[in-house]
């Protein structure tokens, strides 16, 4: 049979690289015997679907039913068109879809259907680092008011940090057919994309199409401590409600003004050890399990931690005046990009103390899923 190899992230392991070289290399990729597809609704410009976001949305139910059964016929008549033998899929949050949306089995009916046998490739990172990444995103998304301890408590059991009960449903689906690549391996040091391709045995069609530059790709870079205390004094004055489209516009705004001066060379790094430690003893055994499946080794043998490095958050410690100054800084650019008015303090007050109550019900109830963090 031929091949459909489905990457399902994780979230925040260089997926947005990987999909911009496929993406990129999609035009020659039929003469490699492979195909991206482009599923784009009609009318969308040419080229636009770099991952498959859209599809993943439909099949998770965020999207309308009519929209699910459209997307899964582009699909379906992608495959029927091709004379590709591996189609490849990417979306990084195929990973953390609730099991009971059934999204392995559905696709793996689609490709079985056209002669495809699914497989699936995932990347991992240490379940701390992961945390980290997942309240950076969210300072670029201006939705995070708590500082890193306060979300990585809040976050501490979640299922996104249980790797092995995540591939659960694809390794079913795909009858063990698992790939698996480290954001930073122990075993080589090769980049993340020349990694993937070499993991999934496509180095000898798609190299030739890769130079040094497309091998080193690399995206989405992540926010610094300067533009994260911003956006989370930002996010208190509840700024992101005065924006049209999508708020990580403002993150957005807020990372260039801070590397544009030469700020924030480094990526945000949270302040909170003595959970770092929790985490990996919490989650050891799961790690454990994930690596004996995909690998046949111990993780610390293939997975490598991230270079030791003191925290560099801001809050919770005493800033020098030098330091607020640029953050004032970064925030009023921001607020005059975007026209911001400062709410009045008592129309702010009032909203935290919600926002915050909203949180602590969460908590105590259960009720932040256990498979969102972002």
């Amino acid at each position: 049979m031929r091949r459909a190899i489905i990457h399902i992230g994780m979230p925040r392991t260089g997926s947005t690289s990987l999909q911009l070289v496929l993406a990129t290399l999609r035009p020659r990729l039929a003469e490699a015997g492979l195909l991206y597809p482009d599923l784009a609704p009609e009318g969308a410009r040419s080229g636009a679907d770099i991952n498959h976001q859209g599809l993943g949305e439909a099949l998770d139910g965020r999207r309308p039913k009519a929209e699910r059964r459209t997307m899964l016929a582009r699909l379906d008549l992608a495959l029927a068109d091709t004379d590709a033998d591996t189609v490849i899929l990417s979306y990084e949050d195929f990973s953390v879809q609730r099991p009971s949306f059934g999204v392995p089995r559905t696709l793996s009916e689609v490709f079985a259907r056209r002669g495809f046998a699914m497989e699936v490739v995932m990347a991992v990172k240490p379940p701390f680092e992961f945390l980290n990444s997942a309240y950076a995103h969210r300072a670029q998304l201006v939705k995070e008011p708590r500082t890193f301890r306060e979300y990585a408590r809040a976050h501490r059991r979640s299922g996104r940090l249980d790797y092995r009960a995540l591939i659960a449903p694809w390794a079913q689906a795909t009858d063990g057919a698992v790939t698996a690549v480290p954001l930073r391996d122990a075993r080589s040091d090769a980049t993340l994309v020349e990694r993937f391709v070499a993991a999934l045995g496509l180095a000898g069609r798609l190299g030739p199409m890769m130079d040094a530059a497309v091998l080193g790709t690399v995206t989405n870079r992540s926010s610094g401590p300067l533009a994260v205390e911003a956006s989370r004094r930002l996010r208190s004055l509840r700024v992101h409600r005065q924006v049209d489209g999508h708020p990580r516009r403002i993150g957005h705004v807020l990372d260039q003004a801070a590397w544009s001066r030469g700020l924030d060379p480094e990526p945000f790094r949270g302040d909170a050890p003595e959970l770092a430690e929790e985490l990996a003893d919490r989650f050891a055994a799961t790690c454990a399990r994930f690596a004996e499946l995909a690998w046949g080794l111990p993780w610390d043998r293939v997975v490598a931690a991230a270079p030791a490095r003191a925290p560099n958050e801001w809050a919770g410690r005493p800033i020098p005046a030098e330091t607020e100054a640029q953050i004032a800084l970064l925030m009023r650019e921001t607020m005059h990009r975007f026209d911001f008015r400062r709410p009045p303090a008592w129309r702010r007050v009032p909203a935290e103390c919600v926002e915050r109550a909203i949180l602590g019900a969460a908590r105590l109830a259960g009720f932040e899923s256990r498979w969102r963090v972002s």
